[in-house]
C-alpha cells in the first residue's frame, strides 16, 4: 500500500548524493510529488519570474531561512513544534 502524501520521516533515509551527469553541467534531478493546486502555484510563480520551474525552486529553497537549529523558521508554524519536516519520496 502507497504512502500518504508527506507521511515519510525523516529518520527513516539517510541523504545520497545523486550522480551528476556532465552533459546536464551537473543539474540533477528533483522529482517532489505535490498536490495540484500547490503545482499550478509554483507553475504561475515560475512564469511570472520569467524562469524554469527548476530555477524558481532551487531560488526557494537557496532563499529558505533557517533557524539556530537548521529547521526552516516556518516549520513549526506547517508541522507543529514536535515534529521533524517530513522527507518524501
Amino acid at each position: 500500500m502507497a504512502r500518504p502524501y508527506g507521511s515519510r520521516d525523516t529518520e527513516e533515509r539517510a541523504y545520497v548524493p545523486p550522480t551528476r551527469d556532465k552533459k546536464r553541467h551537473g543539474l540533477v534531478r528533483l522529482s517532489p510529488m505535490v498536490p495540484a493546486d500547490v503545482h499550478k502555484q509554483a507553475y504561475e510563480n515560475a512564469k511570472a519570474c520569467g524562469v524554469s520551474m527548476g530555477r524558481y525552486l532551487a531560488e526557494l529553497i537557496r532563499r529558505d531561512q533557517l533557524d539556530a537549529s537548521g529547521r526552516p523558521v516556518w516549520a513549526d508554524e506547517a508541522f507543529g513544534e514536535d515534529q521533524q519536516v517530513p522527507l518524501t519520496g
